[in-house]
């Protein structure tokens, strides 16, 4: 083959390559802009999402039962409060001071006067001689709680009792100390010291001290059900008994119940609570282990997540054992009310329209920024013949409330 017939058969070569290339990339232009007068041409307009809520709800009225304990005494003469009403407290926190039947303002009146006269004898007797600035400094400190101790126990003054009177014994400690110390012993002083002392051990012998088990937060308001109705026996209870507790009746208690005993406070764990919920709808097939959203009625726009547990239906009773991880402060002083319980679902709806297959995938298309974003769907239900209600199948999807999406 001759030089000039192989330069023509290699330029014919390199001509039907071009020709091929130009092809195909008319070919891919003719494909996307089909795709692209699919989705643009023809009667494509635009329409705005609107989120919403589907499903059904159930009217009823609910026991409220709190993981609590409720703290008793007998005889109790009087209760001095450390914590606030409705504080939350750690675990090992004083909660309160009980003094019982053999306490009385007379002891604690001679606990007072045999102070006074410890302090009479230090200021006429042991140290009328001595100059001593540190303890005189600690006699004021003294003198000074000793008058708001007793002008609070005349009614005159405002404040803790309980925490002047650890003030007051702190610094007569100090002071004793000091004086053992610093200067001989003087027999007389240490009969008074021994008098006060033995007058103390007395008043705490009446006394006790609560304190919490764990943390918590603490009421001292009760309502007579919480040894009933609480965290270890709500799952027991039956219609009746959550029936009876609505018209004010107390349930049976399985446990005996202590005669002369009053309530003091109770301590309630925060984060956890149960309802019992009797519905009305007894034709209600609720599913155990389902979340569902519980609203109490007076609570707007406070709607709640609650599991059922298990479910009791008794004739025409239906009822609803549920558990809600939710903070119990709105509900600490509740024990009935009525509720409302669905099974909700959440979504957005879109015209029928506005689904589009993609790769065997049903979805929207997204207008956003001038940018077409495809987002794949779940239809939950067609509410009616131009409307369907989807959920975005992957979370963090642009499809919400407002978003423009086309129309095909």
């Amino acid at each position: 083959m001759s030089a000039k017939k192989r330069k023509k058969k290699k330029k014919s070569s390199i001509l039907l390559g071009r020709f091929l290339i130009v092809v195909a990339v008319f070919a891919m232009l003719g494909v996307l802009g089909w795709q692209m007068l699919r989705m643009t041409s023809g009667n494509a307009t635009t329409a705005i999402a609107r989120a919403g809520v589907l499903g059904d709800e159930y009217a009823g009225s609910v026991v409220i039962a709190r993981n609590e304990k409720l703290y008793e005494t007998e005889s109790k003469t009087r209760v001095d409060f450390i914590a606030s009403e409705g504080s939350r407290v750690s675990r090992s926190s004083v909660i309160c001071k009980v003094y019982s039947s053999g306490y009385n303002q007379t002891e604690i009146n001679r606990l007072q006067t045999y102070r006074e006269e410890i302090q009479d004898y230090h200021v006429s007797q042991v140290f009328s001689t001595y100059v001593d600035a540190a303890l005189d400094a600690n006699n004021d400190e003294i003198s000074s709680l000793a008058q708001q101790v007793r002008t609070l126990v005349q009614g005159r003054g405002v404040g803790s009792l309980s925490n002047l009177e650890m003030q007051l014994q702190s610094a007569l400690n100090v002071r004793k100390n000091y004086l053992r110390q610093k200067y001989p012993d003087d027999q007389t002083l240490s009969e008074l010291y021994k008098v006060e002392n033995d007058q103390l051990k007395k008043i705490e012998s009446w006394t006790t001290t609560y304190t919490a088990n764990e943390d918590c937060i603490v009421s001292f308001y009760t309502d007579g059900y919480e040894n009933v109705i609480n965290a270890n026996t709500y799952s027991a209870l039956t219609p009746g008994d959550v029936r009876s507790v609505i018209r004010g009746i107390a349930p049976q208690q399985t446990t005996a119940v202590q005669r002369g005993s009053d309530p003091i406070f109770r301590t309630v764990v925060e984060d956890e609570w149960y309802a019992l919920f009797l519905c009305t709808d007894r034709e209600w097939n609720p599913v155990v282990g389902e979340q569902y959203q519980m609203q109490l009625t007076g609570f707007d726009n406070y709607v709640l997540p609650a599991q059922v547990e298990s479910f009791t239906r008794i004739g025409g009773d239906l009822l609803l054992r549920m558990r809600v991880h939710s903070s119990v402060e709105p509900v600490l002083n509740i024990r009935t009310c009525g509720a409302t319980v669905g099974d909700f679902v959440s979504g957005v709806y879109v015209p029928i329209r506005a689904l589009y297959t993609l790769d065997n995938m049903i979805g929207v298309v997204v207008l956003e920024g001038g940018l077409q974003t495809f987002v794949p769907v779940t239809v939950i239900s067609y509410p009616d013949e131009n409307t369907a209600f989807v959920r975005p199948t992957l979370s963090g999807s642009p499809l919400s409330e407002g978003k423009t999406i086309m129309l095909f």
